[in-house]
């Protein structure tokens, strides 16, 4: 419901913003009086649209609709600013939106620029003006740009834990594993393909996946056609700048909002639908409005026609509505468990690890761990440096299979040193057999996460059993800091709370 009731809030506030922009004075007499109808058009055919599925009803994709509402909500300001007798308050509201939109995504990153564009677009008739009345405004939103200094202090091994800025792709040739580091340029020979995806997704909305599993690793040849295509919608944006300075904000919202995930930043998903919840309201924005524009031109300005004009257009309008509502109506049928879900991917990028490993994590949270077998270990054949495919086969087999489980633990240290979950299940395997070892990686696994409960508590049980009480006593302590309702840890901590006060009433005995 948090996700809807977020996304009817960005619909409507699409609406203000597109029906604030059509009124400006410097619009074109046909686009004001029909403001609220073309706004009312776009905006339900954006909120609607099948493609807002997997940042809508997929709930971890909350940052994207979250961005989504802070991003249009602080253009929304900016509209309502322009010859507005309480523009402070107007700013300040920008600019809380702005921040709010900074800490949701960093796709936010660009917001400070398109506030620009929009600016000079459609309120400040000159960048002198612009710079006169807006200044104090723009300085305070490139200021929320410092919101990502934590980001880019971050270490490369974390950036490559989070498949971001560092990404390598794994394959097997011939038998062998074969890792490929992908690079600002391999990545974006990849990117026009993805574009031309998702502007095909805007307009015939089938093949839709959660997961598509694209790589980076493209061709020149394979890009060509597609960047010369990209170029010529990028040249065409740039172009209307000068001509058609309205019409090139269309272009600008598109393009910069997909900068930072389409362009020359290596991540390892190369087309994800959820990064075209904003991008797709001004593809659908044009298509309005240049059908508008057409039947405008081809009934004339008579006032029948007008009549004829919003009737075309409500009718178009509606029936697109009606047609991308039932499409998302279908798709919404395929997340309603996680195994319709990623049986969906599975079938549309059978060659993919991750759809096999989220069908296999259904089946776990079903507990139902036979059945996740084969799929982790397809995974692991697609990908095998697929740490967390790793661990949750080996915490699946520990008890009918330790020594499988155990090697499966080490293979998942091996391929990701700095994943403490597989530090901590190896060092649980370890723990009876080589203490010293086990000890060693239960401080890792802390070490690299110290929010790792089950971590904690492993390390306490060692400690306690070598004697080592008030230690023991502390990591269970933080563990349950951690996990107020782990009651493994809390009838533990009772046990080895005993055990010292009674050694606590030994001790002057002895003396």
């Amino acid at each position: 419901m948090a996700n809807i009731a977020i996304h009817t809030v960005s619909g409507l506030l699409l609406f203000g913003l597109v029906y604030r922009t059509l009124s400006f004075p410097n619009i074109p007499d046909r686009y004001r009086e029909q403001a609220s109808l073309l706004a009312g058009i776009i905006a339900l055919t954006w909120s609607v649209h099948p493609l807002q599925t997997q940042s809508v009803t997929y709930i971890i994709q909350r940052y994207e609709s979250l961005m989504g509402m802070s991003f249009l909500l602080c253009v929304f300001c900016l509209a309502y600013s322009a010859n507005s007798s309480r523009r402070w308050i107007w700013f300040v509201g920008c600019f809380v939106a702005c921040y709010m939109a900074m800490v949701s995504k960093e796709v936010a990153v660009v917001l400070p620029l398109l506030l620009l564009w929009y600016d000079r677009a459609f309120i400040s008739p000159s960048w002198k003006v612009l710079a006169r009345n807006h200044f104090p405004l723009y300085i305070a939103t490139f200021c929320t740009w410092l919101v990502f200094l934590p980001i880019a202090q971050k270490s490369e091994q974390s950036l490559k834990r989070f498949n971001v800025a560092y990404v390598v792709e794994t394959s097997i040739v011939d038998g062998q594993v074969q890792e490929q580091a992908i690079g600002a340029w391999d990545y974006l020979l990849s990117q026009p393909q993805a574009i031309l995806f998702y502007l095909r997704l805007v307009l015939v909305p089938y093949g839709q996946s959660l997961d598509h599993g694209w790589r980076s690793t493209t061709t020149f040849a394979q890009a060509a056609l597609p960047g010369l295509f990209v170029l010529l919608l990028v040249g065409v944006t740039i172009w209307s700048m000068v001509k058609y300075p309205r019409w090139s904000f269309l272009g600008g919202w598109f393009f910069l909002i997909l900068a930072p995930t389409s362009s020359i930043l290596p991540i390892k998903d190369v087309a994800v639908e959820h990064r075209m919840y904003l991008p797709s309201a001004a593809v659908l924005a044009f298509l309005v409005l240049i059908g508008f524009e057409g039947l405008c031109r081809h009934y004339g300005s008579q006032k029948h026609s007008i009549t004829q004009v919003r009737r075309g257009i409500l009718f178009g309008g509606i029936t697109l509505a009606l047609i991308f509502g039932g499409v998302t109506l279908s798709r919404n049928e395929v997340y309603r468990s996680g195994f319709s879900l990623w049986t969906d991917v599975v079938a549309k990028a059978p060659e993919f690890a991750r759809g096999y490993y989220g069908l296999a994590r259904a089946y776990v949270d079903e507990e139902q761990y036979e059945p996740a077998i084969a799929p982790l270990q397809r995974a692991l054949e697609l990908d095998p440096a697929y740490a967390e495919a790793y661990v949750t086969l080996g915490r699946i087999v520990r008890t009918s299979q330790p020594d499988y489980a155990t090697q499966l633990f080490a293979t998942a240290v091996k391929v990701a040193p700095d994943y403490s979950e597989a530090h901590n299940n190896l060092g649980a395997m370890l723990t009876q057999k080589k203490p010293e070892v086990a000890l060693e990686h239960y401080q890792q696994a802390i070490l690299l996460n110290e929010r790792n409960a089950d971590a904690h508590n492993n390390i306490a049980n060692l400690l306690a059993r070598s004697g080592r009480l008030p230690e023991a006593i502390h990591h269970y302590e933080v563990a349950l800091s951690i996990r107020p309702d782990f009651e493994l840890a809390a009838m533990n901590l009772k046990t080895v709370r005993q055990l010292a006060a009674a050694q606590d009433r030994e001790q002057p005995n002895s003396n």
